[in-house]
């Protein structure tokens, strides 16, 4: 068996690039057993493959070499399980972070499926958990740019801007104003993603509860007034309405159908 292996057959028999094993010897992580004063030529010994070898094996895992020349450098078990440790915390961080990114995009799916072939006559119910929006108040006068602009001013105020949000807007209403066919809403909002850590003043719950809902391009204001006066005479509810956006496209929603949910 040799002793000694070019830079060129050591690199060939482990896989790894002459680059490499040269950075290896500058950064001191690997040094070659000998190196020919003449020539520069650099010689390893099967002995150190191993030590090459267990390097690729730790970047599998995805440490990186900075991570990984301290442990080489000690070569104790000592060094080496608190750096597994490590990469295995910062694993299943990104493991919660992509079911999480998941669960995002399951929601962005149902949000543009969610309305698709409704009846916008048809009443039905629906249960719903307590959900979190952040509002802002909407005025007679505002056009709906203004309402959109105070709302994407709001979020990005300090006191805002660290919160997740679901991408869905929509609008709190008075039943009377839609019974008498207007729109006219007291607040625009948009869902946060979960309940704040703290008490912020722009951040309103949403019950849970029962709601009775039907679908309508709400921004057109032409739902059947007399439909809702009817279906409502005498049905006993919370006051609180909401319009929830469902865009059907990327680039106009000023035919975006809207659910409509009425507190029962």
């Amino acid at each position: 068996m040799k002793e000694l292996y070019t830079i060129g057959e050591t690199a060939k028999l482990l896989g790894v690039s002459t680059q490499t094993l040269r950075y290896y010897d500058r950064e001191d992580i690997l040094k070659p057993v000998f190196t020919d004063e003449a020539t520069g030529y650099r010689y390893y010994s099967y002995k150190q493959f191993h030590i090459v070898d267990r390097i690729k094996y730790l970047q599998s895992f995805g440490l990186s070499l900075e991570e990984i020349e301290p442990v080489i450098k000690d070569g104790s078990v000592d060094k080496l399980l608190p750096a597994l440790n490590g990469r295995k915390e910062a694993l299943l961080e990104e493991i919660s972070s992509a079911v999480d990114k998941i669960r995002d995009i399951d929601w962005y799916i149902n949000y543009f499926t969610y309305t698709g072939g409704g009846n916008e006559d048809f009443f039905y119910h629906i249960h719903e958990p307590a959900r979190y929006i952040l509002e802002v108040p909407c005025y007679p006068e505002d056009e709906l740019s203004d309402m959109e602009i105070r709302l994407a001013e709001r979020k990005n105020t300090e006191l805002y801007r660290h919160l997740s949000y679901r991408r869905q807007y929509g609008y709190k209403l008075k039943l009377d104003d839609l019974k008498g066919g207007q729109f006219k809403p007291d607040t625009y909002f948009i869902y946060t993603k979960a309940k704040p850590a703290a008490v912020l003043p722009d951040v309103k719950m949403i019950p849970e509860g029962d709601y009775v809902c039907f679908r309508t391009p709400i921004l057109k204001e032409d739902w059947d007034k007399e439909l809702l006066q009817t279906f409502f005479a005498g049905r006993k509810t919370e006051g609180l309405v909401l319009a929830l956006e469902f865009e059907d496209n990327l680039v106009d929603w000023s035919d975006a159908m809207y659910e409509v949910q009425v507190l029962l």
